[in-house]
C-alpha cells in the first residue's frame, strides 16, 4: 500500500488528491496520473468542512471502476460498491463529514491546526484501505 503521509502529511496533497493517487499506484484503478487533478477541489471537503475528500477521493476510484459511461447502463454495481464503502468508513468514524470528523478527533486528541493535518492521515489512509478492498473484492 503506497505511504500515505508521503503525498499527504509530507507532501501538500490534499485528502482527496492523496487517496485517489494512491488507489492508482497501487494498481487499484487503472488511471492516469493526471486524474489526482480532478480531486483538487475536493479537499477540506470542497474546502466547505463537507463530505471529507477522502471519502470523495475514495468513491471517485471506486466510480472509475463500477461506474457507467452511457445512458441505460446499469448503475447498481457503482451504487452498491460506494453504499457500502460509505457504510464502513461511517461505522469506523461515526462519520463521513470532514467538519465533524476534525472536531471529534482533534477534540479526543487535544489536537490544534497543525495537528488536524496530520490527524485526517487516519482517515486518508483508512479511505484507501476501505476502497481498495472493496474494488478487489469485486474483481
Amino acid at each position: 500500500m503506497s505511504d500515505v503521509t508521503k503525498y499527504f502529511y509530507k507532501g501538500g496533497l490534499n485528502c482527496a488528491e492523496t487517496t485517489l493517487k494512491c488507489l492508482i499506484e497501487d494498481g487499484i484503478v487503472d488511471l492516469p496520473a493526471e486524474c489526482v487533478k480532478m480531486m483538487s477541489g475536493f479537499g477540506g471537503g470542497m474546502q466547505r468542512g463537507s463530505i471529507c475528500g477522502a471519502v470523495t477521493g475514495a468513491v471517485a476510484a471506486i466510480g472509475s471502476k463500477y461506474g457507467r459511461t452511457e445512458t441505460g447502463e446499469d448503475r447498481k454495481p457503482s451504487a452498491d460498491a460506494v453504499r457500502s464503502f460509505l457504510k464502513q468508513f461511517e461505522e469506523e468514524f461515526g462519520t463521513i463529514y470532514c467538519k465533524e470528523l476534525q472536531r471529534a478527533y482533534v477534540k479526543e486528541h487535544k489536537l490544534k491546526s497543525p495537528g488536524m493535518y496530520r490527524a485526517c492521515t487516519v482517515f486518508v489512509e483508512k479511505a484507501v484501505e476501505l476502497a481498495k478492498e472493496m474494488i478487489e473484492e469485486k474483481q
